[in-house]
This record gives C-alpha cells, structure tokens and sequence, in this order.
C-alpha cells in the first residue's frame, strides 16, 4: 500500500543559510512520519557565490527526490509548483543606522506628501473655493477661511490615518494596510517575473 505525501510549497523565501532543504521551502504532511522526516532534510541547492541571489525551485524536484528515496509514495501538490528562494547575507543590526535610514525616510515622504498635496490645492485652486464658500455661509470672511482651512488641514491627516489604516506602530484594524497590499502584489510580480525567466533558462542556478 502506498503512502500519500502531501506538499505545500511557498511561493517565495529569505534564507541566510547557504544551504536549503525540502523543509525550508515546503511543508510535508504525511501519516508516515518517516517519510517526512527522511524528505524534508534532503538538500536542494547550494548558494557557492554568496550574496544576495535568487534561484527557482521546482515541485518536480521534491518529486524526483520522494521517487528516488521511496517506491511506494505518492505526492500530492497543494501548494505552490515554483518558489523563488533568496539567499541573504547576515547583517549585524545597527540601532543608529536604522534609526537614520528612518528619519531620512520620513524627511523625504514629508516633504514630497507636501509638495503633492500644495500641488493640488493650487492646480484646483482651494483658496478661492474656501472664499465662495465662506461668503455665502459667513459673516467674517478672515474667521470663516481660517476655520475652513484648519479643519481641511486636521481632515487631511485624519483621513491619511483612516486611509492606511496606521497610526505610529499599531493597527486601526486587523486588516492588510494598503501598503502592505500593494507591496504584496509587488513581491508576486517580481516572483512570477523570476519564475518565467527561470522556465526560459536563464534563472535556473541549482548548484548542488
């Protein structure tokens, strides 16, 4: 009677080990718990350049290894039939880099959400739309425009934070933030991209 091994590869994984294995890019399932264990730790690639790199590792390998260290299994695809494996270097984290990577990030995001947001108060012309409707609501036009502005200036931000769902480091909602989303879709482009060049063979780089 044969056994069934279920697998369920990830589409994409970071991996500082110059080494990877079944288990790295792929969870086993199997009511044989050997079969698992004696699978899971079989080498697939070896990263000899170091470095950052990307390699594409395919189902038919996991195949091809439970079909030469078992007669008698059957496996059973239910995830992912590629995943894009990357190869980082350990980098010792440094609180003062980091620290000034963000203050530099959060200078330029500043600056540039305020250039777009002047941009388009003045390609519509916010100014003179908050007069026509102070001088049809308000008696003191300086009062009225003052109050317009600052409450389109608190609703500007309050918006942003509703928006994107974030405020400092906490959550609004358990919900994805649209950045999150976006990166997410970003990440599958680019892994679909290696994927496609792979199958022409160019990005195949499996040195064992």
């Amino acid at each position: 009677m044969s056994d069934t091994l279920y697998v369920k590869m990830s589409q994409s994984k970071e991996l500082t080990d110059g080494v990877v294995t079944v288990g790295d890019v792929a969870q086993l399932q199997c009511k044989n718990e050997a079969i698992v264990n004696r699978i899971k730790t079989e080498k697939l690639l070896r990263d000899h350049t170091g470095g950052k790199k990307r390699y594409v590792v395919s189902i038919m390998e996991i195949i091809g290894i439970s079909d030469r260290l078992f007669e008698n299994v059957s496996v059973q695809n239910i995830g992912e039939t590629e995943c894009v494996v990357e190869f980082k270097n350990r980098i010792a984290k440094n609180p003062v880099l980091n620290v000034v990577k963000v203050i530099i990030v959060c200078v330029l995001l500043f600056f540039g959400a305020g250039f777009s947001i002047m941009s388009f108060n003045n390609d519509i012309d916010v100014s003179k739309m908050f007069s026509q409707i102070v001088s049809r609501f308000s008696v003191d036009h300086q009062i009225g425009v003052k109050i317009l502005e600052t409450s389109y200036s608190i609703g500007i931000g309050l918006g942003i934070i509703v928006f994107y769902n974030h405020f400092v480091n906490r959550k609004l909602s358990k919900d994805p933030t649209p950045v999150e989303v976006e990166m997410q879709k970003y990440e599958q482009e680019i892994n679909m991209a290696i994927i496609a060049e792979s199958g022409k063979g160019n990005g195949k780089n499996l040195a064992k």
